[in-house]
């Protein structure tokens, strides 16, 4: 017992300075882009702001530096895990990352977007090992079915839907956070802490990243970063064999998913009705004009008459309460 306790300090120790590691290299790397895209004009407008500063973007590029120099420290420090598997993990995080990257600088295409990403999470079947879905008291088995065709279906779908609900300062970001903590939460709660590590290098890379997306951002996350950190909540889920508890914590991705597709089809019967409008608009007073009921994020501007900062929060607090639903009563 006290060999398996001193056992236990270290691997705190070791993941602590894993996560300092990270948190510092991710900030080093952030700064340095933040001045090199400025400097070289790969900035946007923030449509939210009054004066329409503009902004850095592809904030993903830092994501994935970060993310890299963890793994490598990961290698280096860490025993108890399969090093194989971690890095196999993020190698579908990463190319994720890297598509998104080419898409912000040369718009790759609607085609290309839609079938590229099954074909990018198809190494996810290397690191599976549970291919049953439980459903209440009953298991079903669904063997290489689960390996090649709904696990790599599962993180597209997954890092799509994260990616949509993205347009406001630190939106992606802060709702990637809270539903990795959800993640490991519930790892805790089921007994398996010690895969725990796995979960920590994206989690950190994301934590320190999030303190130049917060509101006011200093850089935006692009494609590149949404749909890195969209990829990692789908590929930890499958993981972790979490597919059922990841649809209820995404719910409210799915229901923006699902008013989006509601869109679509009015824009096409009623077009001078319900436009295409990526934007919505500021009143005097820097609160947000929704067009329509269309989105999650453009439903809690029409609900409440807030300002950019208080729906973001608002949509923090939705993800939350589904976070908290899934914990508790799946």
């Amino acid at each position: 017992m006290e060999d398996r306790g001193i056992k236990t300090k270290m691997e705190l120790k070791v993941a602590i300075l894993i996560f300092a590691v990270t948190i510092l290299s991710t900030v080093l790397v952030t700064e340095h882009l933040i001045r090199k895209f400025k400097k070289k004009g790969y900035v946007v407008k923030d449509m939210y702001k009054k004066n329409k500063p503009k902004i850095p973007t592809m904030g993903g590029l830092a994501i994935m530096s970060g993310l890299m120099i963890s793994l490598v420290a990961s290698q280096l420090l860490l025993e108890e895990i399969d090093l194989g598997r971690l890095l196999l993990l993020y190698f579908i995080v990463i190319v994720y990352g890297t598509f998104g990257l080419l898409d912000d600088l040369i718009d790759i295409g609607r085609k290309m977007k839609v079938i590229a990403p099954f074909f990018m999470a198809l190494p996810i079947a290397l690191v599976v090992t549970d291919t049953s879905i439980a459903f209440g008291f009953t298991t079903l088995e669904i063997g290489l079915f689960a390996l090649y065709i709904t696990s790599p279906i599962y993180i597209m779908v997954v890092s799509n839907l994260l990616n949509m609900h993205e347009g406001y300062n630190g939106l992606g970001t802060g709702v990637s956070i809270l539903l990795m903590l959800f993640i490991g939460a519930k790892l805790i709660l089921v007994g398996d802490a010690d895969l725990l590590p796995y979960l920590f290098p994206i989690l950190a890379v994301a934590i320190a990243f999030m303190y130049y997306n917060r509101y006011p951002s200093v850089i935006f996350l692009g494609n590149s970063g949404t749909l890195l950190l969209g990829s990692a909540v789908g590929a930890l889920l499958v993981f972790f064999n979490m597919e059922l508890f990841g649809v209820v914590i995404l719910l409210p991705h799915i229901v923006n998913f699902l008013l989006w597709c509601l869109w679509v089809v009015l824009m096409k019967l009623w077009p001078e009705k319900y436009p295409h409008i990526k934007w919505a608009k500021l009143r005097e007073d820097k609160t947000i004009e929704a067009p329509n009921w269309l989105t999650i994020k453009y439903i809690v501007a029409k609900l409440f008459r807030v300002k950019e900062w208080q729906a973001i929060l608002i949509c923090y607090f939705i993800t939350f309460v589904f976070g908290v639903v899934g914990l508790v009563w799946f």
